[in-house]
C-alpha cells in the first residue's frame, strides 16, 4: 500500500497501515465524525528510510495529499502496527507532530514520526514484543476549543457504569504532556459531576455528549476503549480510540454497599489506601478492635473503636466528659512515673522480638502446598494465633513509642521553644533487624558493579548467571523477600516477583547503597541537634537538662522499635497471604471458586468450612467482588461525623495535678504533628503544596510508584512519588533523590524515613500521584513544601 484514504482503510489493513489509523478507518466507515485523513503505508516508509532508501516516492505521495487537503494544516501522526493492543497500549510512545504545512515541512514531520519506531523509549517500552513497523497517518489539523480524553469504564475502580472523563482549553497535546492539569467528570445513570478542577472548561451538556461519544465506540468495539476527542466550532471530532489496558478479565457490576456511620467521631484509617475485602476484615477486625486501647495509652488514654463504613476501614472515637479525660491522664501519668512506656520497650528487647522471630522462621518452615486440608487448617490456625499476639504487641509499643516520643517534643517546644521539624532531627534511626533488608539490596550491586558480565546482564532486565550473584540474590529472598508491603493481602512479595528485585540492584549498580556512611552521615546530624539543644539548655535549672535527657533517652531507646515491628508483623502478613491463596487453589480445583483470588472475598471461616467441604453460597463472591468494587469507587470522606468538641471544665471538678498536665501537653504535641497537613495541601497550575518533611532541594525525574511490583523502575536519582510509603519501602530509599507523597505527616513513616536518609521531601499534598506523570521534571523543596513541575528545558540537579 502506497496511499490510502482513511475512508477507505479498516482493521484488515492493520499491518499495512498501522492499528491507530486502521481503527480510525474502521471508525470513519461506522459513521463516526473523524477527521478526514491519508495513510502513508509501512512498506512505503520502510523503502523511504531503511537502507539505501529512495524517497522519491514518498514525495510524490506526500505531494498528492497536499493537492487534495489543500493548504490547510495538518497533523502528522505515527500509527504503530502494535499499537493501541489489549495488553499494552503504547500511550505516548510514538511521535505526532502537529500544525504542518507545506511539502518540506510534512515530510520532515514523517520521518520524525517513522523514527519514533525504533527509539531506546519505545524498545525500553516493549521489551521482547516485537513492534512491527510504523505507518504514518496524515490528518486534517483539528484547531481544539476544548480536548480531552474518556475512559467508557473507570480504569481505576473497574466500573463499568461510570464514564471518566479530563478536558483541557485547546489541544489535547497539552493534557498528553502535562503541561495543562485536566478538569475530571465522571458520568454515571445520564447525570454528569464534575470531580476535580474549578476552571468550569466543559458543561454538562458537553461532557454527557463526549460519554455518549465513549460508550459508542465501546459499543462498537465490544470491549472498554479510551477516547481522544476534541471540539470546535461546537462539533465533537473523534481523534483516537484503543482498549483500555489494565482492567481485570471480567468487569463486575458495582454493588452498592449500605453504610452506617456511628455515632461520634470516624475518622478514616490511614494506613490502607484501599476497601478490605470479606477475608481480611474477617481476620484483622477482630485483632484490631482487642488491640486497640493500646494506641492511644500513653497520649489521651482513648479507645478508639474500629469499624467498616462502606466497605472502608474506619476509627470511632465518641466524645470524652472532662471529668473522664482528667481520670486518665492521672492514670497514664502514674504509668510514667513507673517507667512502664520504657518497660515495654525493654520487653521487646528483652523477649518479645526472639519470640515474634522464632515463630515467623518455623511458619515460614512450613510449605503450605506440602500439607493436605486438615493440615493446611491447622497452618491456618498456628498463622492466626501468632497473628493476634503480633499484633497486640504491635500496637502496645506503638502507643508506648508515641508517648515516650510525645514527652520529648512536649519537653523540646517547652524548654527550648522548638518545633516539631527541629526536635524531629533528635531522632536516629538505620538499626534494627530490618535495616539488612535495605544493606542487602547494596552489597549486591556492589558485587555486581565489578563484574561486567554481571553487570551486563543486570543492565538488560536479566538474572545473572553467576554462582556468587545467585547465592547473595537466593540468600536475600529467602530472608527478606517474604514481606507483604503493608498490612494487606493483595499484593505480591518479592519472592514472588523476583525480577522486581533484579530492577532495585541495577538501580545502585553506579552508586551501590554504603550502610556504614549512610549511618555516619544520620549520626552527625543527629549528634549536631543533640549538641544544640544542650548548648541552649546550659544554662538553665538541672532539673530541666535531666528531664531533656530523660526523654531523649526514651526517644533513643524505642525509635528502631518503629519499623522493626513492622518488618516482622508483614512478615505474618505475607505467611497469611501463602496459606490463603494455597486455599484458592484448592477451592478452584473442587469447583468452588472461578479463580484462586477469589479466596478473598471469602470471610476466614467461610475459607476453613470450604476446605472441610462446605462450598460457598451460589453467587456469594460476584455479590461481594462487586460490593468490594463499589467501595473503590466511593472510598468515603477522611471523616465523618463531627470532630468532638473540647470537653468543658464541670462545676467543683478537681483541676488536673502538673503531671496529668505534662502528659496532655505531650498528647497534644503528638496529635498536632500528625494532624498537620490537611490544611496546607493545595495545587496550583505547576505547583503543589504539602507539608515541608525533610529539608534540603533536588530538581529531578519523577517516578510513579504505587506498589512492590513497580519497585525495579526507579532509578537512581529521580523523584520518588508515591501515595505513602511502609517500612518495607526503606529497601528503595537508596536509590531516591527526593520523596514525594499523597498522604502523611510529619510523623509518618515517609517523612521519618526520608529525614533518616537526608532525603528532600513533601508529603500530604493530596494529589501528587494524580498530578504527576512518569519522567515529569520537578523540584521538590523540603524546605517549603513545594513541590514545581519545571517546564521544558530544564535540567537535575543535586540537593
Amino acid at each position: 500500500m502506497g496511499v490510502l484514504a482513511l475512508s477507505q482503510t479498516g482493521l484488515a489493513d492493520v499491518p499495512a497501515a498501522g492499528r491507530k489509523a486502521a481503527v480510525l478507518g474502521e471508525l470513519t466507515q461506522a459513521g463516526f465524525d473523524v477527521p478526514a485523513g491519508w495513510v502513508l503505508g509501512t512498506e512505503l516508509l520502510a523503502a523511504a528510510f531503511g537502507p539505501g532508501g529512495d524517497r522519491s516516492r514518498l514525495r510524490e505521495s506526500v505531494a498528492e495529499i497536499l493537492t487534495e487537503a489543500g493548504d490547510a494544516p495538518l497533523a502528522v501522526r505515527s500509527s504503530g502496527v502494535a499499537e493501541d493492543l489489549e495488553g499494552m497500549s503504547y500511550a505516548g510512545q510514538y511521535e505526532s507532530v502537529l500544525n504542518c504545512r507545506g511539502l518540506d515541512d510534512v515530510l520532515d514531520a514523517v520521518r520524525t514520526c517513522w523514527e519514533s519506531g525504533s527509539s531506546e523509549r519505545l524498545t525500553a517500552y516493549q521489551g521482547d514484543a516485537q513492534g512491527g513497523g510504523v505507518a504514518v497517518l496524515v490528518q486534517e489539523m483539528v484547531d481544539a476549543e476544548v480536548a480531552g480524553v474518556a475512559f467508557s469504564v473507570n480504569a481505576l475502580t473497574a466500573d463499568p457504569d461510570e464514564v471518566v472523563i479530563s478536558a483541557v482549553r485547546g489541544l489535547g497535546e497539552r493534557l498528553m504532556s502535562g503541561e495543562a492539569t485536566a478538569e475530571e467528570w465522571a458520568v454515571r445513570d445520564g447525570a454528569a459531576r464534575r470531580t476535580s478542577g474549578e476552571e468550569k472548561v466543559a458543561d454538562e451538556a458537553l461532557v454527557l455528549q463526549v460519554a455518549e461519544l465513549a460508550r459508542a465506540v465501546a459499543d462498537r468495539f465490544g470491549a472498554p476503549q479510551d477516547v481522544e476527542w476534541a471540539v470546535t466550532d461546537g462539533r465533537l471530532r473523534l481523534l483516537q480510540a484503543r482498549p483500555v489496558t489494565g482492567l481485570p478479565d471480567e468487569l463486575v457490576p458495582h454493588v452498592p454497599i449500605p453504610v452506617e456511620v456511628p455515632s461520634g467521631s470516624s475518622m478514616r484509617d490511614p494506613n490502607f489506601d484501599r476497601p478490605w475485602t470479606p477475608f481480611v476484615r474477617s481476620t484483622f477486625l477482630p485483632v484490631f478492635t482487642r488491640a486497640a486501647p493500646h494506641v492511644f495509652a500513653f497520649t489521651t488514654g482513648a479507645t478508639p473503636r474500629p469499624a467498616v463504613i462502606g466497605g472502608w476501614p474506619y476509627v470511632t472515637l465518641r466524645p470524652d466528659t472532662m471529668s473522664e479525660l482528667v481520670a486518665r491522664l492521672e492514670e497514664i501519668a502514674g504509668r510514667f512515673a513507673a517507667d512502664e512506656p520504657l518497660e515495654l520497650v525493654n520487653q521487646w528487647e528483652d523477649g518479645w522480638k526472639t519470640e515474634c522471630a522464632t515463630a515467623v522462621a518455623e511458619l515460614r518452615a512450613v510449605d503450605p502446598a506440602a500439607l493436605d486440608n486438615p493440615s493446611l487448617t491447622a497452618h491456618f490456625h498456628r498463622l492466626l494465633d501468632a497473628f493476634a499476639t503480633l499484633h497486640d504487641r504491635y500496637f502496645r509499643l506503638s502507643g508506648a513509642s508515641a508517648g515516650l516520643l510525645g514527652r520529648l517534643g512536649a519537653t523540646c517546644a517547652e524548654l527550648l521553644g522548638w518545633d516539631a521539624a527541629k526536635t524531629l532531627r533528635l531522632r536516629g534511626g538505620l538499626v534494627g533487624d530490618h535495616v539488612p533488608a535495605t544493606s542487602g539490596v547494596g552489597d549486591m550491586a556492589r558485587y555486581a558493579a565489578g563484574r561486567p558480565d554481571v553487570r551486563a546482564a543486570l543492565e538488560a532486565g536479566e538474572r545473572p548467571a553467576d554462582p556468587g550473584f545467585d547465592a547473595l540474590f537466593t540468600a536475600y529472598l529467602a530472608a527478606y523477600g517474604h514481606r507483604t508491603a503493608g498490612f494487606t493481602l493483595a499484593e505480591p512479595t518479592l519472592a514472588e516477583q523476583p525480577e522486581v528485585l533484579l530492577g532495585m540492584v541495577g538501580a545502585q549498580l553506579d552508586a551501590p547503597y554504603d550502610l556504614d556512611a549512610e549511618r555516619t552521615r544520620l549520626d552527625e546530624r543527629r549528634a549536631a541537634a543533640v549538641a544544640e539543644a544542650r548548648t541552649a539548655l546550659a544554662g538553665r535549672p538541672e532539673a530541666d537538662r535531666e528531664r531533656f535527657e530523660r526523654c531523649l533517652r526514651g526517644s533513643d531507646i524505642s525509635a528502631p522499635i518503629r519499623d522493626e515491628k513492622s518488618f516482622y508483623a508483614v512478615s505474618l502478613w505475607a505467611l497469611l497471604r501463602y496459606a490463603v491463596l494455597e486455599a484458592g487453589s484448592r477451592l478452584v480445583a473442587a469447583g468452588m471458586l472461578t479463580a484462586r483470588e477469589d479466596v478473598m472475598f471469602l470471610e476466614q471461616q467461610e475459607v476453613l468450612a470450604a476446605l472441610a467441604g462446605q462450598a460457598p453460597a451460589e453467587g456469594l463472591v460476584r455479590r461481594r467482588r462487586g460490593e468490594h468494587a463499589w467501595a473503590l469507587a466511593h472510598p468515603g470522606p477522611q471523616l465523618l461525623g463531627q470532630p468532638p468538641a473540647p470537653p468543658r471544665p464541670e462545676p467543683d471538678m478537681t483541676p488536673p495535678s502538673e503531671a496529668a498536665q505534662a502528659v496532655m501537653r505531650a498528647a497534644e504535641w503528638s496529635m498536632g504533628v500528625f494532624g498537620a497537613g490537611a490544611a496546607t495541601a493545595r495545587q496550583e497550575e505547576d505547583t503543589l503544596h504539602g507539608v515541608a518533611a525533610s529539608a534540603g532541594r533536588r530538581t529531578g525525574r519523577a517516578r510513579i510508584i504505587t506498589g512492590v511490583a513497580d519497585f525495579g523502575r526507579l532509578r537512581a536519582g529521580e523523584v520518588l512519588v508515591c501515595p505513602e510509603t511502609t517500612a518495607q519501602w526503606a529497601i528503595l530509599f537508596p536509590a531516591v533523590g527526593a520523596l514525594v507523597t499523597d498522604r502523611g505527616s510529619l510523623l509518618s513513616h515517609p517523612a521519618i524515613i526520608a529525614r533518616e536518609y537526608g532525603v528532600p521531601a513533601v508529603v500530604a499534598t493530596r494529589t501528587a500521584t494524580a498530578f504527576l506523570r512518569d519522567g515529569d521534571l520537578v523540584t521538590v523543596d523540603g524546605n517549603t513544601g513545594t513541590v514545581r513541575r519545571e517546564r521544558a528545558g530544564g535540567s537535575e540537579e543535586g540537593p
